[in-house]
């Protein structure tokens, strides 16, 4: 990489809010200067292009999922922070952020659980749920999107699986966003100390439901899994479950929320894409989600860290080094998704892209989030018509999180179709 290719990149910041908002010039820069950078800020190194992705995600034996997260937020962790954690569920690599062979001990678990006949069983379910929320705003003419509808969709869908009163899903959303608010490097010492009692909360909830559903099962994800055995006969570690719940938590109804909410913002900004969704195929319909999941990709990335000194697209990077994964600028690879920026319907190879990550660490909640968004969508344009926003879009605010992108908010108006 050459200086004037590093210069370009050091104007950018993943804590920057307007780079959060828009990264895509960020991320152009990045594969113009070859798609691997170190942020001079936190020493992190950045890469960002597909196939160097691909690479890393199938090689476990020198990349490993492990990483201190904590340690990339200038100042640390307030004590006060590690001190509720203390006091919570002691926390366990599991999924996400585990190697193996403790991932390939509960992967499979946890595959039999997220099996398709379950996914397939909850369609009717899920397409209640989506009728109930349309009936609610329909007749209005306009509705704060978000509000109304990609948040409680998953919401409501995985509360149910979770053991938590219709009622109370918003308590979940809460919980929810403080996790991803910790995750997300970007709060003041006061809010992840919030964040902090929120987690706790959250932890100490699933705990009850896992103790009680080992007692009394019942057809849920929860119950199924706190009822699981590995090979040896043994029940998953009650700090195994609560960690695998957590990570179900958190994406089963952010990554759904983000991806509907900004499948809405394009078809919104773009009529004719909106007829063209309307009347598409199955297929295409699939291929309309594929293309929102990578053209917005709501997860933007994970980490990995350097178990030995590597060489990155001809870079090197020292053992022990802290690497993003940069999901969102690969999925906006030129030599890979021609056209990029645009939404395609007759993309060959949308599904490509890296939203559910990939390798053994590939989201074990994409058929969930898939189905949900399918079923939605058609839903959604088959009762609504003029799809346009309700404020100037430059009003529009993005969660801050240099993680995860989302809107904040989103109103729009329609006309109800007969």
């Amino acid at each position: 990489m050459d200086g004037n290719a590093n210069q370009d990149l050091a104007q950018f910041s993943l804590r920057d809010p307007s780079v959060i908002a828009e990264p895509w010039a960020f991320y152009k820069a990045l594969h113009a200067a070859g798609s691997v950078w170190q942020d001079p800020g936190t020493g992190v190194w950045l890469v960002a292009g597909w196939r160097l992705i691909q690479e890393i995600l199938r090689d476990n034996e020198r990349f490993s999922a492990v990483v201190d997260r904590p340690t990339l937020r200038p100042g640390g962790v307030p004590e006060a922070v590690r001190e509720i954690q203390s006091t919570s569920v002691p926390s366990t690599p599991t999924l996400v952020g585990a190697d193996p062979p403790v991932h390939d001990r509960l992967r499979p678990l946890v595959n039999n659980v997220f099996s398709a006949e379950r996914v397939e069983s909850l369609a009717p379910f899920i397409g209640g749920v989506i009728d109930g929320l349309i009936d609610k705003f329909i007749a209005d003419g306009r509705c704060e999107f978000v509000k109304a509808f990609s948040a409680p969709l998953p919401l409501i869908v995985i509360a149910d699986q979770l053991g938590v009163d219709r009622d109370q899903i918003w308590k979940v959303k809460e919980w929810s966003d403080a996790i991803i608010e910790i995750l997300g490097l970007m709060g003041t010492d006061e809010s992840l100390v919030s964040c902090a009692l929120k987690q706790k909360e959250a932890s100490d909830f699933l705990l009850g439901q896992v103790r009680l559903r080992r007692r009394e099962p019942v057809d849920s994800i929860l119950s199924a899994l706190a009822n699981t055995r590995d090979q040896s006969g043994a029940h998953l570690t009650d700090s195994e479950v609560v960690s695998i719940l957590t990570q179900l938590m958190v994406a089963g109804n952010e990554t759904t929320t983000n991806t509907l909410s900004a499948g809405i913002l394009h078809l919104a900004r773009d009529p004719a894409l909106q007829d063209r969704v309307r009347a598409a195929s199955p297929k295409e319909m699939r291929i309309f989600v594929e293309e929102i999941l990578r053209a917005e990709s709501p997860v933007q990335g994970h980490y990995r860290r350097a178990k030995v000194d590597v060489v990155v697209g001809g870079v090197d990077i020292p053992a022990g080094s802290v690497i993003h994964l940069r999901y969102g600028a690969a999925n906006r690879d030129e030599t890979v998704f021609p056209g990029a920026d645009r939404i395609d319907l007759a993309r060959t190879n949308a599904p490509q892209h890296l939203a559910f990550g990939g390798g053994i660490h590939f989201c074990v909640g994409a058929m969930l989030a898939r189905k949900e968004l399918t079923m939605a969508f058609r839903a959604l344009l088959d009762r609504l018509s003029n799809l346009a926003l309700d404020v100037d879009e430059a009003a529009l605010e993005r969660v801050p999180s240099s993680q995860h992108r989302g809107l904040v908010a989103l109103p729009i108006r329609f006309t109800a179709r007969s």
